[in-house]
């Protein structure tokens, strides 16, 4: 009896111990370096569900594409082999997400939020899961600015002629020609040499994307009108996430929410600090009046935009308080 009541207090032992080291390993992955605003958004984000799941889960974080462009962790994301994703892209997999990326959509960062992660963006969102994606939240790529090698601008017009580096997406073009540019669509990836040889002669981004990618060493003026913002959804695979606990996908949920508020914060400070090394690199930074490039870009929401996305939507959109 002693024996056999020492065998099952050593097998229970044993098994508890097991059962405490059980951790759930996620893979989480983005495209941009650990320098940039997403990896301190993940960081929280891991931190966040190691703590609320008592170290029962942890995120495993690969950045700097280590994992594959975002198209493809995307489609990873899709199949369950990177159960989480931080990405700047979602019009491709869910064509409506695409109108949170109308110019002048947003009045600020904070009336971003309130849509993203509020009713209309959960709504948008949910059509991702046609693609066995799942929202947990809409992070920030930031507002885009406008840089250039010729002249600062200090006015819309100041853009006529100047051939523009866009995304390959038709409200990107249609919108740097609206402004009296010309765009000329390519990958990110080729943008620079395209600056160096002369075929472009600027581009437009995020400021905290210039200072990751360094295109303001190659481009003297940088014009800060906040055109367009970019959301950065945290995805994950759907069928991967309906398998949790309740438990479990509160946790990623809150952690999610938490990290978005953190990364927000970084950002804003990381773009201060972003402008002040563009002016000590001898960067010309001009703020002009959006009005003149919003007034350019209106005509296209009662017909192209209202056509792609419903002017329904879009005016919900913009009376979120």
């Amino acid at each position: 009896m002693k024996r056999t009541l020492s065998f099952v207090l050593v097998l229970c032992f044993v098994s508890g111990v097991a059962f405490a080291q059980k951790v759930m390993v996620i893979k989480a992955a983005h495209s941009m370096p650990t320098t940039y605003h997403y990896h301190d958004g993940m960081v929280k984000f891991a931190e966040e569900v190691a703590k609320r799941s008592n170290g029962t889960m942890k995120i495993e974080i690969y950045p700097a594409a280590q994992l594959g462009e975002e198209r493809v962790t995307m489609e990873q994301c899709k199949i369950g082999a990177i159960p989480i994703v931080l990405t700047g892209i979602s019009d491709s997999y869910a064509p409506r997400t695409g109108v949170f990326g109308l110019p002048f959509l947003f009045r600020d960062s904070d009336h971003a939020n309130k849509v993203l992660n509020g009713p209309i963006g959960q709504e948008v969102y949910k059509d991702l899961e046609a693609n066995n994606l799942r929202l947990l939240s809409v992070w920030e790529n930031g507002f885009r600015q406008i840089s250039n090698s010729k002249r600062p601008i200090n006015k819309v017009d100041d853009l006529v002629g100047l051939k523009i580096r866009t995304p390959e997406s038709p409200v990107w073009i249609d919108t740097i020609k609206a402004f009296g540019a010309i765009p000329t669509p390519m990958p990110f990836a080729e943008t620079a040499t395209a600056i160096i040889q002369g075929l472009v002669d600027g581009q437009e981004n995020a400021i905290l994307h210039m200072l990751a990618n360094k295109t303001y060493e190659i481009q003297k003026y940088i014009a800060i009108v906040n055109y367009m913002y970019g959301p950065a959804p945290l995805l994950a695979c759907k069928t991967w996430f309906d398998k949790l606990t309740a438990e479990q996908q509160k946790i990623l949920l809150e952690s999610a929410s938490i990290a978005n508020t953190y990364m927000r914060s970084v950002a804003a400070k990381n773009e201060a600090s972003a402008l002040e090394i563009f002016k000590k690199a001898g960067n010309i930074i001009t703020t002009p009046s959006p009005d003149s490039f919003r007034a350019k870009v209106e005509p296209l929401y009662s017909t192209t935009f209202a056509e792609k996305y419903g002017m329904d939507l879009i005016d919900r959109i913009r009376n979120v308080k």
